[in-house]
């Protein structure tokens, strides 16, 4: 039986029909206005308006995914029909609309109906900065630090790098990583942080996943991208968690976050292009594992406390309102970070909440570590990653799995290292590994 939809309307003015049957969302919903919004893109000119219809789309999605909670039959699927107000709804036709709604639902395992209206007007600003030439995604963890590093250590005549930041949980970590960027870098390199946080609704409650955050940033720099006539986005994540083959069958789909998978920027660039936009997304990280990652990291001049500094977890605000470090140590993208860490530097200085050195591998922490261990005992081939998720006819799954069997010899190695000598599943580890071992030469 198909869940009946909850309806959503979202117009930048806050105006609604008073007849209408669908919740009111506004700009005035975040804490970061569009005015705000805008003066923090240090734009080169007004972003073209579909790259702003694009942005204005993304951040009615990601204030519906936070303010409906999932509490539906299955404990995660929703259905959302949404209406945003746009500047120039011609030219979201049916073919776009389609794409989008295909977008979403990959990120999120949620139904989606967006339908556009006109009646947008954007702020134009006219004190424009100076014009970059490159725009990239910072977000303060390994993978776009060691993008950041390298892309800064390039020449002056590269021209102006804009990093965009975000996350307002994370605005400090962010800074203090940047400082490490700065202090190797050869051009000139922009840092902004965009906020973009959801206010509580009505009922006081706010959905803690965040499945569509990775498109709302994306969007966020497309806009920026396009206000200085750059015509690439740079979203950097090794390729491991950039494709996150499932550990079990119960996390396909919305539970494992896809936010750069090839097909989520094919899907994104699909939008794009239907909307008459000349901005590509990009992952320039996606041939490489973690600890090849951290190894170029290094290469660009950053050392092993400077790594230790970035943040990997998966739900670093669990630790927003104490002294704890943001760090957990045992989710799942913690694991791959100490994997890492470990085979490019020898050494890991991270500070993490949980140390895995004689965990109790029945504890609830143990969960992830358990199941990457069961992971690495199985085999693993095309078969897996065909029947988990669409790969575009630009990424041939032959590409990128002699990356993702390196990524399962890191992991591996790593994993042997933290199981307990005494532990029941030291007696049944055997990794099920293809091909020759890295070197960390």
């Amino acid at each position: 039986m198909t869940a009946v939809a909850r309806r959503f309307a979202f117009t930048a003015s806050g105006r609604h029909r008073t007849d209408s049957d669908r919740e009111p969302l506004c700009d005035a919903d975040f804490h970061d206005r569009e005015a705000r919004l805008d003066q923090g893109m240090t734009m080169a000119g007004p972003a073209e308006p579909w790259a702003r219809d694009l942005l204005q789309v993304a951040r009615a999605v990601y204030l519906v995914d936070k303010r409906y909670v999932r509490r539906t039959e299955d404990g995660w699927s929703r259905a959302v029909d949404l209406s945003v107000e746009v500047a120039e709804p011609e030219r979201w036709g049916a073919a776009q609309l389609e794409d989008l709604a295909t977008l979403l639902a990959t990120l999120t395992s949620d139904t989606w109906q967006v339908r556009v209206v006109g009646g947008a007007a954007y702020r134009q600003w006219f004190d424009y900065e100076e014009r970059v030439s490159e725009v990239a995604l910072f977000s303060g963890g390994l993978d776009s630090t060691s993008y950041a590093a390298q892309a800064s250590a390039q020449g002056n005549d590269a021209g102006t790098l804009l990093l965009m930041g975000y996350d307002d949980n994370m605005r400090a970590r962010q800074q203090e990583v940047w400082r490490s960027v700065d202090r190797v870098r050869n051009r000139p390199v922009k840092l902004v942080q965009i906020g973009q946080r959801v206010l509580s609704g009505p009922g006081g409650e706010l959905e803690p996943s965040t499945r569509t955050r990775g498109l709302l940033y994306t969007a966020t720099a497309v806009a920026a991208a396009s206000a200085h006539g750059v015509g690439q986005v740079n979203a950097p994540e090794n390729g491991q968690l950039a494709i996150n083959p499932p550990l079990t069958p119960n996390r396909l789909a919305g539970l494992s976050t896809r936010s750069v998978h090839p097909w989520t920027l094919e899907l994104t660039n699909r939008v794009i292009r239907g909307l008459g936009g000349a901005v590509e997304v990009v992952n320039p990280l996606l041939s490489f594992t973690k600890g090849e990652v951290c190894g170029q990291a290094l290469e660009a001049g950053l050392s092993p406390e400077d790594l230790a500094r970035t943040v990997s977890c998966g739900d670093p605000s669990s630790a927003r309102y104490s002294q704890a470090p943001p760090n957990c140590g045992h989710c799942f993208p913690c694991l791959v970070r100490r994997s890492g860490l470990a085979w490019a530097a020898g050494i890991d200085r991270t500070d993490y909440r949980i140390e895995l050195g004689g965990i109790d591998m029945r504890a609830r922490a143990a969960e992830h570590l358990r199941a990457l261990a069961r992971w690495l005992a199985s085999d693993f081939g095309f078969r897996d990653l065909v029947a988990d998720m669409p790969f575009p006819s630009s990424t041939p799954i032959p590409a990128v799995l002699p990356m993702l069997h390196r990524g399962r010899r890191e992991l591996a190695a790593m994993v042997d290292q933290v199981i307990p000598q005494n532990s029941l599943l030291r007696r049944t580890w055997a990794p099920k590994l293809v091909g020759r071992a890295p070197s960390t030469a």
